[in-house]
């Protein structure tokens, strides 16, 4: 009887070292996708401020994108507000930005 009790705790024990191994690699990846919005978003900034006439400003609100692994891009709706000598004006940006987010490409 005390061996059978005796087992039970290193039972117990693998047990939990098993769920704490599967809740960790079951963890939501949230602060790269974090990471990813911020980087696209400062790249597409970079990018409009070189492009963009002088006195135009703009915000970028928003970035919606998926990865295009085939050719290594990243495709990029960007919600952007522009204002212009007392004017502005809300609209949508697409882009493309290579993986490495030196290429920027506007597509509309």
């Amino acid at each position: 009887m005390i061996n059978f009790i005796g087992k039970f705790p290193v039972k117990y024990f693998f047990t939990v070292i098993l769920l704490f191994v599967i809740g960790a690699a079951c963890k939501p990846k949230t602060p790269q996708r974090t990471f990813l919005k911020n980087k696209l978003i400062e790249t597409m900034s970079v990018y409009l401020h070189k492009t963009l006439q002088p006195g135009v400003s703009f915000t970028i609100q928003d970035v919606s994108c998926f990865p295009e692994k085939a050719q290594r891009l990243f495709v990029c709706q960007f919600n952007v507000d522009i204002h212009y000598r007392g004017k502005d004006t809300s609209g949508i940006m697409l882009a493309t930005i290579s993986y490495d987010f030196d290429k920027v490409t506007r597509t509309k």
